[in-house]
């Protein structure tokens, strides 16, 4: 690794970690709401989807069911939010099955130092789930309950009532599988193809990983916009796109198809250190980032031979790689 390399890896961290709250998933998705303070019209007519933090309780997801019920708010689905908000890949999978369900309508749990929130919002019927052309409306309290019957009192007194069937208990439905097709291996193609490269998203991170690629990636690339399709890539001429998921480790391993019977408290990540692979624990409910490669046109996925996700995204990055190139010999 360059020193200059490492001197911007060493810039990055310490920004993530004095920002992360900030630039949380989560975080973003609420600043592209348009707040008002009336609930979203026909909130009680049509059907919605909570995202609920993992620190929630069957008892409390129980709790908020049984006031939604008697508001009317058809609550039809509970996800962990961690698997919605994880990547641009599950992102088109989540949104897809969201539309698949007619879905008009998500509300968001969330604790804090302060206590409980709620956002209600429109679903805007995208992988970016909300925006600002769309009515939101949110709502704290230091106590859950009071919280829930605040909802109710909203719901009865500004909405007409026109869902009936609504479940007693929040489902929990298996969501649909996130990939098509995983290869627990990489692909030799990336020597011969043009891989696409997603930038990050803002100059600090471009910056450090232009710098990567072209300390690390003796292939053929091009930085791309985050947001093309697939298909958008292939018809560009980029065989291969990289990409990657950021949610807690137990989540990741989930949506990537590995054998959750073992994942344990930690997870064994491999990492390089002064050319020689090492290994290291992270626990699982941290959130990581893992990288894959995914080929635009049968949209199968090459996840690695390791278990290579680290707290960062740059390490993360170096990880699969480097483990790559000593795999495949490059």
């Amino acid at each position: 690794m360059s020193f200059r390399f490492l001197f911007a890896c060493l810039f990055i961290f310490s920004a993530y970690a004095g920002h992360s709250q900030a630039r949380s998933e989560t975080d973003q998705l609420l600043s592209r709401l348009n707040f008002g303070s009336s609930l979203p019209a026909k909130l009680c007519a049509g059907r919605s989807v909570v995202l609920y933090d993992a620190s929630f309780t069957p008892d409390e997801l129980l709790g908020a069911q049984k006031y939604f019920q008697q508001a009317g708010i058809d609550a039809v689905l509970y996800l962990d939010i961690d698997y919605v908000l994880s990547g641009i890949d599950p992102l088109h999978t989540i949104a897809n099955y969201f539309s698949s369900r007619n879905i008009l309508f998500l509300i968001l749990l969330q604790k804090s130092g302060k206590g409980y929130q709620i956002t209600i919002t429109e679903y805007n019927g995208t992988p970016d789930l909300a925006d600002k052309q769309h009515t939101a409306w949110k709502l704290d309290d230091s106590s859950f309950s009071s919280l829930l019957q605040a909802v109710y009192r909203f719901c009865l007194s500004t909405q007409k009532k026109e869902s009936f069937l609504i479940n007693d208990v929040p489902e929990k439905n298996p969501l649909p599988h996130f990939f098509r097709e995983r290869d627990e291996r990489y692909t030799a193609d990336v020597r011969i193809v043009k891989t696409a490269v997603p930038r990050m998203g803002n100059e600090a991170d471009d910056n450090l990983l232009i710098e990567f690629l072209k300390d690390k990636f003796p292939f053929k690339y091009d930085l791309v916009d985050p947001q093309l399709k697939d298909k958008e890539l292939e018809e560009k001429g980029y065989r291969l796109v990289l990409r990657f998921v950021h949610t807690r480790g137990d989540v990741a391993r989930d949506m990537l198809g590995y054998d959750v019977s073992q994942t344990a408290g930690s997870l064994l990540t491999t990492y390089f250190l002064e050319g020689a692979q090492k290994v290291k624990t992270i626990p699982s409910k941290k959130m990581i980032y893992k990288f894959y490669l995914k080929n635009t046109e049968y949209h199968n996925i090459f996840l690695g031979t390791r278990w290579d996700a680290d707290e960062n995204w740059p390490e993360a990055l170096r990880n699969y790689i480097l483990i790559m190139r000593a795999e495949l010999r490059l």
